[in-house]
């Protein structure tokens, strides 16, 4: 999860939020940006630096007001990718940005876009946005985060926030990592289970259930049982009796 360091950046309220949403457009941002502005914060601002991750040039942002203030980093577009930037392009804000273009095989819930959570307000595209049902669903094996038109988020501790978040009209998200790694553990379980199981109509997560039309009576004996049997079936020969010569 992306963390807010030692000073909260000025926001803009609702209204002037929506105001300058409608009167900003995308444009191209390059190191000789300057005196552009950002929507969601108030001022302009300058290019202080690049960096290029996973083939997308990200800028970082200095404001020409607060020379205090934090940086931000834009897309190339002047969309604005993370907030709260203290450090520069340092270890944990090009992670931050690995995540952002990370891919993935599948998404948590397909009726919802990126683009629509960050015109939401939440920038950072390493949260993979949801609706109440998808959040409902993943909580079960991920950290579900309620996400806010602030660019926070806070962790889901309880599923009664999910109802209450989403009546507020809140969307939900869950981390690309978080979520890549738990549709590869389930990748694996689903390999091991076709790797064993007698019947591939059975493939339910719950390994070697036996034939589709098999009674559970009729279910293999276990690999002691067979030994066992094969003893009975097979028993050893007697030893030869030793003949003492006269």
């Amino acid at each position: 999860m992306k963390t807010n360091s030692q000073k909260t950046i000025p926001m803009i309220s609702d209204e002037q939020r929506k105001q300058s949403s409608k009167e900003q457009r995308d444009f191209e941002v390059n190191m000789q940006t300057e005196n552009i502005s950002v929507k969601g914060f108030l001022g302009t601002w300058h290019t202080a630096d690049s960096a290029t991750v996973g083939g997308r040039d990200f800028f970082l942002m200095k404001n020409d007001t607060y020379e205090d203030m934090a940086n931000i980093v834009v897309d190339g577009n002047g969309r604005l990718v993370l907030d709260n930037i203290y450090d520069g392009f340092d270890e944990h804000t090009l992670e931050l940005l690995r995540q952002e273009v990370m891919e993935v095989p599948k998404l948590p819930d397909d009726t919802i876009s990126t683009d629509e959570m960050k015109s939401y307000g939440y920038a950072w595209g390493g949260m993979l946005p949801m609706d109440e049902s998808a959040a409902l669903k993943v909580m079960q094996s991920c950290n579900v985060y309620l996400l806010y038109s602030d660019n926070t988020e806070g962790l889901v501790t309880d599923k009664s926030e999910i109802a209450a978040h989403a009546a507020k009209g809140g969307i939900f998200g869950v981390e690309k990592v978080e979520w890549v790694q738990q549709l590869e553990k389930g990748n694996h379980l689903k390999f091991v289970e076709m790797s064993m199981e007698d019947d591939y109509g059975m493939i339910d997560g719950i390994i070697n259930n036996g034939k589709k039309d098999e009674p559970k009576s009729q279910e293999k004996p276990s690999i002691l049982e067979r030994l066992k049997a094969a003893k009975v079936e097979h028993p050893k020969a007697e030893p030869e009796k030793a003949v003492r010569s006269l």
